[in-house]
């Protein structure tokens, strides 16, 4: 009779290494399990965000040379001579936007194309905003676009001023600049406007160029007649280039909302610039 019955203490002892085995078993067999598959999905995992890391480190390709006012002309001069391209499409939700900029204006031309390569302006904004004057670009963009200047440099280019050959027609492309402390206006590198304008009678180019003290030569008078612009602009800012295609797009964005600080109610994103000729 002793024989079949075990004292408790060795009950449950047996009942502990019981379920000890049954633990250990239902554990191998779950993590066998789980293991080749975890290992299946951490592999892509690596990959996928391996693939996230190299294609947002593309995003900008950044300059090697930061631009000061000290180096800046003479960069400008020797990227200009590497990069002669001259021709560029702006894109947005509203439609394109094609610009071709002058080779006369070297400093500014090389400028522009480098910030375009470098993709500074994508995911930039249209910013200011004013119908029959202009819309400006290249602004917003946050605390990452601080941090790109900084890379890319703190500097104002030289003025490419010509009044009689380029000026502020429909269409013109120039830059922008701090009106204060800036005797020689020198050009915020950032920052571009393209035209929109409004046509103007004779009489009243007279009256503007006897007020400004400027002097339109006949081509200035046929266009500012004709087609339109900014007449009183002309001699206070460089002109580097001019719309090829997309007037319509300009006239759309002239046209939208603004905020009382000349921002668009609605963000114009520019979803990107790029070099084409």
């Amino acid at each position: 009779m002793n024989h079949l019955f075990t004292p408790p203490v060795l009950w449950a002892m047996l009942l502990v290494t019981l379920l000890c085995s049954c633990g250990k078993s239902e554990k191998k067999t779950t993590n066998t399990s789980y293991s080749a598959y975890d290992e299946e999905l951490e592999v892509a995992g690596k990959k996928k965000e391996k693939k996230k890391k190299k294609k947002k480190g593309k995003t900008f390709n950044l300059p090697s040379i930061t631009l000061t006012q000290k180096n800046v002309e003479e960069e400008l001069k020797k990227y200009g001579a590497a990069h002669p391209e001259s021709v560029v499409m702006i894109y947005t939700r509203m439609g394109n936007l094609k610009l071709k900029l002058y080779k006369e204006t070297p400093l500014h031309r090389a400028n522009f194309i480098r910030l375009t390569k470098i993709k500074y302006f994508d995911r930039t904004q249209f910013h200011r905003v004013v119908k029959d004057f202009m819309i400006q670009g290249g602004g917003g963009g946050g605390l990452h676009r601080i941090k790109l200047k900084g890379i890319i440099g703190s500097y104002r280019i030289p003025h490419e001023i010509k009044p009689n050959r380029f000026f502020h027609k429909r269409g013109a492309l120039a830059t922008a600049r701090m009106y204060e402390n800036n005797p020689m206006k020198r050009s915020n590198p950032y920052n571009f406007y393209i035209v929109q304008g409004t046509k103007y009678n004779v009489p009243t180019l007279n009256n503007m160029a006897q007020k400004e003290k400027l002097n339109f030569n006949q081509a200035q008078m046929q266009a500012y007649t004709n087609i339109g612009g900014v007449p009183s602009l002309d001699g206070k800012h460089t002109v580097f280039g001019e719309l090829l295609k997309g007037f319509d797009v300009l006239d759309k964005i002239a046209a939208v909302k603004t905020k009382k600080s000349e921002w668009p109610a609605e963000d114009i994103i520019i979803d990107s610039v790029r070099v084409v000729e």
